[in-house]
């Protein structure tokens, strides 16, 4: 109930920030200080690998539930449903993916010591699945 309530709320602020007119700035401002927390909110949460990343939030926050798959050369997460994105398609707001999710991902990824990098594929705000791959120093 309590992800519910969240997911909600996180469409709320983008509906009131697209208003407003002040979403993309929002935005940017967001992941300049998600990039500055990163390192430690993953020592706070004992995240040190991008699964952690991807299975933390998920339990936390529970809008998607991730589908890790690791190889030697990266890390494939997928979801195929997201309540955020849910909510936000059924309201017609703006696309949510980038302030509250790929941005604070590719923070956390960038944050960890080992110089991993994250490619999103695709959203389910344009497509059937999310895809996000984790490269790098595994």
């Amino acid at each position: 109930m309590l992800q519910l309530f969240y997911a909600g709320v996180l469409a709320d602020s983008v509906r009131r920030y697209s208003e407003a007119g002040i979403l993309a700035d929002v935005e940017a401002q967001k992941e300049k200080e998600q990039k500055m927390a990163a390192k430690g909110q993953l020592a706070q949460l004992r995240i040190t690998d991008p699964s952690g990343i991807f299975n933390v939030f998920s339990e936390v926050f529970g809008c998607i539930s991730w589908n890790i798959e690791e190889t030697e050369e990266k890390l494939t997460a997928r979801g195929h449903s997201c309540l955020l994105c849910a909510i936000a398609k059924k309201m017609n707001l703006p696309k949510p993916c980038n302030i509250y999710c790929i941005n604070p991902v590719r923070a956390q990824v960038e944050g960890l010591e080992r110089g991993y990098r994250l490619n999103v594929r695709s959203t389910l705000w344009e497509s059937d699945k999310c895809e996000f791959v984790v490269t790098g120093n595994k």
